[in-house]
């Protein structure tokens, strides 16, 4: 990890970290945001897990290779205590930053741990969804 990673104060904050470095398809920014521990994990959609930093980077590497990943939050439950946070996401993604359609959609679990670092990712999960699993907006949002 980067001896100047940012403090995170909030684990939305993150989050949203997390979706700005897959945005910028920056793997050093994107592994900075995760726990400095060994025991890291990361279950890929196609249910490769990876363990550890070096597994992750390479993982990202892999994923960002040919293009940037653009997540957008459909529906998300949250749940903080002292020290740890749990998110649950149904993410559109988009291909290229002026897509209207998702490309896919997945769905991401998000594990994240405070220590004297702040807030870091400890564990996280996706896996594909269809919209079967849950309920597409029906009414545009505004933003694009």
């Amino acid at each position: 990890m980067s001896k100047l990673a940012r403090l995170f104060h909030n684990a939305d904050d993150v989050v949203d970290a997390w979706r700005e470095a897959l945005r910028n398809r920056d793997v050093q920014t994107a592994l900075d945001i995760w726990l400095d521990d060994d025991s890291i994990t990361c279950v890929l959609p196609e249910g490769q897990r990876l363990t550890g930093h070096a597994e992750i980077r390479n993982g990202l590497e892999r994923l960002l290779s040919k293009q940037p990943l653009f997540l957008e939050p459909i529906a998300c439950i949250s749940h903080t205590i002292l020290g740890a946070a749990i998110y649950d996401t149904t993410e559109a993604v988009h291909l290229k930053a002026d897509q209207i359609e998702a490309a896919f959609f997945l769905n991401i679990t998000l594990v994240l741990l405070q220590d004297s670092q702040g807030w870091r990712i400890a564990h996280l999960h996706a896996s594909h969804s269809t919209e079967d699993t849950f309920e597409a907006p029906s009414t545009l949002h505004g933003l694009h």
